[in-house]
């Protein structure tokens, strides 16, 4: 897996990244470890229309009546400085409880696309039970083109392009993938990013691997 701070290789038995110090308490310390309720489209920073957001809706939909085991959510919003977009993106899938049509989806099979608008910056997350299928030349092309949208303004194109992207591969390694049914189902920043803490949620299981830095940089 990846540091979400700093990109370095961490192995899964490290308790924190030997390059920057990045860890997992890190983040409860500032957003808290309760799991939070969140809708497939969080949309912080109102950059979507009504018509965008039914729109995606039904590419969503389309996406998990494709891949049961599977799902893809998207969170738009201004971050705090202490807080970038792959760090948020390994929290939201560690700590998110995600308004799926199917309670018994995990988190390990999902994916999740953080965008700070603000920042003009992206990360997408994928869960343990997908990064596998998903190589560096593969999040490389996905991130460049969310970023040829977002330097547009153009979000809702970024996010369709993006989950498009993601079940394309998916379809292609289907049939190595093997569905296990789960049916189990603050601090102040929580609330000024508008999350809701609840006390229990899905499984989680995750790790970033892909980044669209500030196009000013």
């Amino acid at each position: 897996m990846k540091c979400p701070r700093c990109q370095a290789s961490v192995r899964a038995e490290q308790n924190s990244c030997s390059a920057c110090g990045f860890s997992a308490t890190l983040l409860h310390s500032y957003l808290g470890n309760q799991w939070v309720r969140l809708e497939r489209i969080t949309d912080a920073a109102h950059c979507l229309r009504l018509e965008d957001t039914r729109h995606l809706e039904i590419i969503l939909d389309d996406f998990e009546r494709s891949f049961p085991q599977a799902f893809f959510a998207i969170y738009l919003g201004s971050l705090p400085s202490n807080l970038n977009v792959a760090e948020l993106g390994f929290w939201l899938l560690n700590q998110g409880a995600f308004n799926t049509h199917s309670v018994s989806r995990r988190n390990d099979f999902g994916t999740v696309l953080v965008v700070d608008p603000s920042a003009q910056t992206a990360s997408i997350t994928l869960g343990y039970a997908i990064e596998q299928f998903f190589s560096t030349k593969i999040i490389g092309r996905m991130m460049q083109t969310i970023g040829d949208h977002l330097r547009k303004g153009a979000f809702s194109l970024a996010i369709e392009a993006s989950c498009s992207r993601i079940g394309e591969v998916l379809r292609k390694h289907a049939r190595y993938m093997q569905w296990q049914p789960d049916a189990t189902v603050s601090a102040d920043t929580i609330a000024d990013i508008g999350l809701q803490p609840l006390r229990s949620g899905h499984r989680s299981a995750t790790r970033p691997i892909g980044e669209f830095p500030n196009s000013k940089a």
